[in-house]
């Protein structure tokens, strides 16, 4: 009897213990003057504290109360799509219903080409830009650059306010036009730069420990045999800002070549060894992409679960956005009482990009959108996103350890304030600047081509790599060599092929041209990988 109660005890106790130490829910009055619709993938801390901070700014500036509807359908890749299948949708019904006039394929494509030829394409183009279709979402907010720029172009991101209600905020003092060579709004105001954010190396030191491995501090750590399975990756696909740090990862490359041929003369390079050192870089580049995607376990379009993982120490590794890796380390020694998750940005190898905020087109709560951009803007906005826990204009629940867009946010005054003051953007030059010249304009390469040649490719490369390392461990490094060599081989992939060939092909457009590249690109590393298989296998 006495077992049996203490057998109860115990199933009571694991019953009642989640409900002890609960958090006490953060609700939120849904009864407000006015709203406003933001479709974002910030995570769930971003969001309460950003609209928190917007709800106090708001009834101090209006005299009203505010909130926000907030849209979370994934990942940045995944709403663009949905703003575009809405926006479409919505035309249509403009087209048909409003102007009755017939839809077919080349009016809707008018909607994905900023440069149509076709004359009733031009006429469907002209007249969407002049509508105020809307797509039922006030506000973008967080992402990726190289999206809200092409928005901007398509003109779903259209120009607000803010840059002539308060120009005195973009100057050399306040936003500079660029940092680390990223612009930090659109001429026109279609969107601006609403935090600074890059991607890095989050790992777990007990995993580490375990795997006898060291702790990673450059890109091509994470293409060394010991990661093999270990890192956590968010699907390049869907997230353009993995494709950026993918894209900053080919950027080393370049600029290494560059400077090792330029310590090989006294001389400036020429344009044809510029040239020559930019296409040996872009190889080398895709190369180390293609170890780091075969030592990958998997491709989640959920962020969340790559830094649950590696927490957990499922994975050693996850590639995560700066300051999702700065708060899961503060979180995890918060709770558990010991420093096991660190974040670094590779040397060299990283820098700040843009994670905008713009208007949509249509935007049903216009007067109240461009409000929140202002605020997110703002001196106090910016202080949110920067700032500790309950200290003077910081969060009120969860640091968020972003970092500002203006200088004005860093002075000696408030350094002590912030949860990371070593990440002062404009406190010195960073060691690596982006260029974007180099590579901006090849951006849908990179994404089509990590997708073709890595991803769809995916068993056969893993199998490979694993024969590979396998191989090396056994001492048999000639045989694995030339199996590597193999695997790696990318003739015909060059950085100018892909500006010759490759982008020219994307900008068509054309499905049927594309389907047939990407299928004999497939066919071609899918057969490559499975030669260096059996290559590395033999024994």
């Amino acid at each position: 009897m006495k077992k049996v109660n203490i057998f109860l005890i115990a199933i009571v106790t694991v019953v009642l213990l989640p409900f002890v130490f609960k958090r006490t829910a953060i609700v939120l009055s849904a009864q407000t003057d006015d709203v406003v619709v933001v479709i974002t993938p910030h995570n769930e801390a971003v969001r309460l504290e950003m609209e928190l901070g917007f709800r106090e700014w708001y009834l101090e500036k209006t005299g009203r109360t505010v909130s926000v509807d907030w849209r979370v359908p994934g990942s940045s890749g995944l709403i663009i799509r949905y703003l575009h299948s809405t926006f479409e949708s919505a035309f249509q019904m403009y087209w048909e219903n409003t102007l009755h006039r017939k839809w077919n394929g080349i009016v809707r494509s008018a909607l994905g080409d900023a440069n149509p030829t076709d004359e009733l394409a031009k006429e469907a183009r002209d007249i969407y830009l002049k509508s105020n279709v809307s797509c039922g979402v006030d506000v973008m907010y967080g992402g990726g650059v190289v999206e809200y720029k092409k928005e901007a172009e398509l003109g779903n991101a259209v120009p607000c306010d803010l840059l002539t209600r308060h120009p005195e905020w973009f100057s050399e003092d306040c936003i500079p036009d660029t940092v680390d060579g990223d612009r930090m709004y659109e001429e026109h105001g279609a969107w601006f730069a609403a935090g600074l954010s890059s991607f890095g190396i989050m790992y777990n030191t007990d995993r580490i420990h375990d795997l006898n491995l060291s702790d990673p501090i450059h890109w091509s750590d994470l293409a060394e045999p010991g990661f093999y399975r270990q890192i956590a990756m968010v699907d390049p696909v869907s997230s353009g800002i993995v494709i950026k740090c993918l894209e900053m990862v080919i950027q080393q490359k370049m600029r290494e070549a560059c400077r090792d041929l330029q310590s090989k003369q006294s001389s400036e390079l020429t344009k044809e060894q510029m040239q020559k050192a930019l296409n040996r870089g872009w190889r080398e580049g895709m190369q180390l992409i293609q170890r780091i995607m075969a030592n990958s376990r998997y491709f989640t379009g959920n962020s969340v679960t790559t830094i649950w993982d590696v927490s957990q120490g499922n994975c050693a590794v996850g590639v995560v956005v700066d300051f999702y890796g700065r708060h899961q380390r503060a979180a995890t020694a918060d709770r558990g009482g010991k420093d096991r998750i660190r974040f670094v940005m590779p040397k060299k190898g990283s820098c700040l990009s843009p994670q905008p905020i713009c208007l949509l087109r249509g935007a049903k709560n216009r007067n109240v959108a461009q409000a929140f951009i202002e605020y997110v803007m703002s001196k106090e906005g910016q202080a949110r996103l920067i700032r500790k826990v309950g200290v003077k204009g910081g969060p009120r629940y969860y640091a968020l350890h972003g970092v500002s867009v203006r200088k004005d946010s860093y002075t000696p005054e408030t350094m002590e304030l912030l949860t990371a003051p070593e990440s002062n953007p404009f406190a010195e030059a960073n060691d690596f600047v982006y260029k974007a010249q180099w590579t901006a304009p090849a951006f849908g390469a990179i994404r089509e081509l990590v997708k073709v040649l890595f991803m769809h490719c995916y068993d056969d490369l893993s199998k490979a790599w694993e024969a590979i390392c396998k191989a090396e461990q056994e001492g048999l490094h000639e045989q694995a060599q030339q199996a590597l060599a193999v695997m790696s081989d990318m003739h015909g992939m060059t950085y100018d092929w892909v500006f010759s060939t490759l982008r020219p092909l994307l900008a068509t457009k054309d499905s049927l041209r594309l389907m047939r590249m990407e299928t004999a690109l497939t066919r071609r590393f899918c057969d490559q990988y499975q030669q260096a298989y059996w290559i590395a296998s033999q024994r």
